[in-house]
């Protein structure tokens, strides 16, 4: 087959082409990256959400974290291998909630962690469904203060507290954590999502050990003062000795395995 050489003009409209087509990308991706900036800016929390959902978070067994909690959701856990990871200062499992329910894994996980040698503490799901005393009485009776290496915890979430005013709320809160103290010796910390503790709680409860929730890789902040003293920063982690995802926390500056002990 005989070659001929493009002629002048062709080759001319071929790197006009070129240009135009590398123009393009160009474009494209800056256009991209200051919509990204943009976005980033705007609300960091939604862009770091996504950034964890296609796969690029560290917030898994890589992340920074001090310890974890687990409910019978975890389901069988192998707390030999979890207590392998010396990262883990502390475990939170759940053992009540509401007026009569018990987490069905709650003997076995802190009988077999405590064995293993971990620091625990017991968690209380509070329902503003039922009474303050109601629910401590269901809490004592499950939970043991001699098996207990941690300060307890009650965990209040828009989840079991819907239709409750904060007044309301507050009031049933206060009774649950004086009957706390009364029976363990210290006050609980109270555990909560980042947005729900500052609409319904603070400042009123900012004294107290603080464990708060805030996905997204923004830290909590407290309404009217005060400070967190633990970050459930993520609920995908990743440990081994545990089937599926797991939440992970770290301390807060300042805050150390002493201040939720006995």
């Amino acid at each position: 087959m005989t070659y001929r050489k493009p002629s002048k003009k062709r080759r001319a409209k071929t790197r006009r082409h070129k240009r135009w087509t590398w123009a393009r990308v160009r474009n494209t991706i800056l256009t991209i990256l200051f919509l990204v900036l943009l976005w980033r800016l705007v609300s960091p929390g939604t862009f770091s959400s996504v950034i964890s959902w296609i796969g690029f978070s560290s917030e898994t067994s890589t992340g920074q974290y001090d310890g974890i909690d687990v409910s019978k959701h975890n389901g069988k856990i192998d707390w030999k291998k979890v207590a392998n990871n010396k990262r883990i200062q502390f475990v939170y499992i759940k053992a009540t909630e509401g007026k009569s329910l018990c987490d069905h894994r709650y003997n076995r996980n802190i009988k077999e962690a405590r064995k293993e040698g971990l620091k625990v503490g017991s968690y209380h799901f509070f329902t503003s469904r039922r009474s303050a005393k109601e629910q401590f009485e269901n809490f004592r009776k499950r939970v043991d203060k001699r098996q207990q290496d941690l300060l307890p915890m009650i965990d209040v979430e828009e989840k079991g507290n819907r239709g409750c005013n904060r007044e309301q709320l507050q009031e049933s809160l206060r009774e649950m954590m004086e009957l706390m103290k009364a029976e363990y010796g210290k006050y609980p910390l109270i555990y909560s999502g980042h947005d729900f503790y500052n609409k319904y709680l603070a400042p009123e409860f900012n004294k107290h050990y603080l464990f708060l929730a805030r996905y997204g890789g923004e830290k909590p902040y407290i309404k009217g003062g005060g400070k967190w003293n633990i970050w459930q920063y993520s609920e995908t982690g990743r440990i081994e000795g545990i089937k599926g995802k797991v939440d992970l926390n770290r301390f807060a500056s300042g805050t150390t395995l002493r201040d939720i002990s006995y």
